[in-house]
């Protein structure tokens, strides 16, 4: 009984992950695969989603954007990764 509920949660977390990579691959120039090595946990996806939220909010000035990116917790564990495939 346990893996059968093992399994159902798998396959749901990968099905959530694949369809977080394919919004975020839409709206950037990141691939799938890409997205999924930088967020491999639902905090990294949370996290990913609040940078650019900040980063594309074209009303905040450099400096708004900069105090808001301050803000957010366990921005360098996202952001690291990211700039990494921009390198």
């Amino acid at each position: 009984m346990s893996s059968t509920w093992d399994e159902i949660r798998k396959k749901a977390k990968k099905q959530t992950d694949d369809a977080f990579a394919a919004k975020v691959s839409g709206l950037t120039r990141l691939t799938d695969e890409e997205i999924l090595a930088i967020t491999p946990t639902a905090t990294d996806k949370q996290r990913f989603a609040e940078l650019m939220g900040i980063v594309a909010d074209a009303a905040l000035s450099n400096e708004e954007k900069a105090d808001a990116l301050r803000k957010v917790e366990g921005l360098a564990e996202i952001a690291v990764p990211l700039l990494m495939k921009l390198l």
